[in-house]
């Protein structure tokens, strides 16, 4: 095949992020003639023109041409036979283009719109996915979004400055799964401390979050058709997690009492582990009694079952005094406590942390040396310094009062401005409360309405597990108001954009 014209090899520019317009001659050309091979408008077997009339016809020099044939050869995409000149490599599958009637590639679109096959497992967690709109900047009322401005990010650098200055052997070539010991020894004494958690630095393993934390637990004890019992509602991210294992994610209602122990008895065969928020159910609030959390232990004992405590922000008690975990009162070893620094410190550290029963240890050790090696080393140093020199307890303790007055003054804009069309249900703690939408309201719609006024309020129905079962709990039509984010002067403003769009849609 012979063409006279090639002009259309040699793009004056090539807009794309691996060859910016700005780049040298022969990258252009070398671009040019490789996407030619790659769309089939050059053929295998196809001589190209001798480099002195390639670079004449294209007004380029000839350095430019041989060095583009040169890096295509050793590429594999030309061959040059001696004597004879340099062709498109024969080894390739002749990929002529085919088009329709308006010059467009069929054989793109087909690749295009061929439907990917993804796992089983990628398909049930994806089940779960939620499909909240996405602010660039968390927006009044993100229930998940701590006060930023209030962290200590000066100090916090100053730290990370420090331990970086004569880095120790842990940091430049970490080599235990279950993270710093530094970090480990200080997070065990706070629960032990704070929490009533009986545990060792041993026990402790540092994860990325609570949410790796469930993906290790499910790999190291659930197969596939074992049951994970979970509170309805509860936290949509922690079903999607489990539910990749293979497991059967069963509902088990919350009340005011928290986890129905006795819905939980009642599954077609024991649930393998049971996942429960003791100290505060995500979103409701509500808490496990004594008497329920007794029951819960014995149940794990009866059955062989694994207890996971998901304590997502138990510091942040605001009626009474810190409750004690659930794992404080296990004496069978069945319970393995989950906590997280995203919320009480700032959502891009990215660390949490396991409790675990001493037999579970090595097991979970070795998952974790597979999955992801070692968690980064750096961030763990500095938040063991911010530990150890008393900064964790001392900002804990001011957050605590400042997110406080932020709860109470939600409250009063609700009593005061809203109570027609908003009930606050009962909760002690957290970054967040839920209030109930007085009438006939559907709150799918109404967290619609308000992501077009830039509210970021989340639907209380929709952390129900299937909020159209009648065998379930009866879906509570509400909203999930996170108050801790902002200064009260935002909440007052951003409240009042709330109440105004709820009056319109009412």
């Amino acid at each position: 095949m012979t063409r006279s014209d090639y002009s259309w090899i040699y793009p004056s520019q090539f807009g794309n992020a691996e060859d910016p317009g700005e780049t040298t001659a022969y990258r252009r050309l070398y671009h040019g003639i490789r996407s030619a091979i790659l769309d089939g408008r050059l053929h295998p077997g196809e001589r190209l023109p001798a480099s002195r009339d390639l670079a004449k016809s294209l007004g380029i020099s000839r350095n430019t041409v041989v060095t583009s044939f040169d890096l295509l050869t050793s590429e594999g995409y030309l061959e040059t036979r001696v004597g004879a000149g340099s062709f498109v490599a024969s080894s390739l599958p002749d990929r002529d283009m085919q088009t329709d009637d308006n010059g467009t590639n069929k054989k793109s679109q087909t690749a295009n719109d061929r439907p990917i096959r993804l796992s089983q497992s990628a398909q049930r967690m994806l089940t779960y996915q939620r499909r909240f709109a996405r602010f660039r900047v968390a927006r009044p009322f993100n229930p998940a979004t701590p006060d930023l401005d209030a962290f200590p990010f000066d100090l916090w650098a100053r730290l990370l400055r420090r331990s970086w200055r004569a880095p120790d052997i842990d940091l430049t070539i970490p080599d235990d799964p279950l993270g710093l010991p530094l970090l480990r020894s200080e997070i065990a004494k706070w629960l032990r401390q704070s929490r009533g958690v009986n545990c060792n630095a041993d026990q402790v393993m540092i994860v990325s979050g609570a949410q790796q934390a469930l993906d290790l637990a499910a790999r190291a004890l659930v197969d596939p058709g074992d049951i994970i019992a979970t509170e309805d509602p509860g936290y949509e991210g922690i079903r999607g997690v489990l539910a990749s294992s293979g497991a059967v994610v069963q509902p088990i209602t919350v009340d005011e009492d928290g986890l129905d122990i006795e819905g939980l008895a009642q599954t077609l065969s024991p649930a393998r582990i049971v996942v429960t928020t003791p100290s505060r159910n995500y979103p409701l609030g509500t808490t496990l009694s004594l008497a329920r959390r007794l029951a819960l232990l014995q149940w794990a004992q009866d059955n062989d079952a694994w207890i996971v405590e998901d304590d997502y922000d138990s510091e942040y008690r605001y009626d009474g005094p810190p409750l004690s975990s659930l794992q404080g009162l296990d004496t069978d070893n069945r319970v393995i406590y989950v906590g997280t620094f995203s919320r009480v410190l700032f959502p891009g550290i990215r660390l949490g942390y396991l409790v675990l029963p001493p037999a579970l240890v090595p097991a979970f050790r070795g998952i974790r040396g597979f999955a992801d090696g070692v968690p980064a080393p750096t961030t763990q140093a500095t938040l063991g310094a911010f530990f150890a020199e008393g900064h964790f307890g001392s900002h804990v303790r001011k957050m605590r009062l400042r997110y406080g007055e932020r709860r109470s003054h939600l409250k009063n804009l609700i009593t005061a401005d809203a109570s027609d069309i908003l009930s606050v249900m009962p909760s002690d703690g957290g970054l967040h409360l839920c209030a109930r939408l007085i009438g006939d309201q559907d709150d799918i719609e109404m967290q619609e309405a308000l992501v077009k006024a830039d509210l970021d309020c989340r639907a209380l129905s929709s952390y129900f597990h299937d909020p159209r079962s009648k065998s379930g709990p009866e879906p509570v039509c509400g909203l999930v108001l996170g108050f801790a984010g902002w200064k009260k002067d935002v909440l007052s403003e951003s409240f009042s954009e709330l109440v105004r769009t709820i009056r319109r849609k009412s």
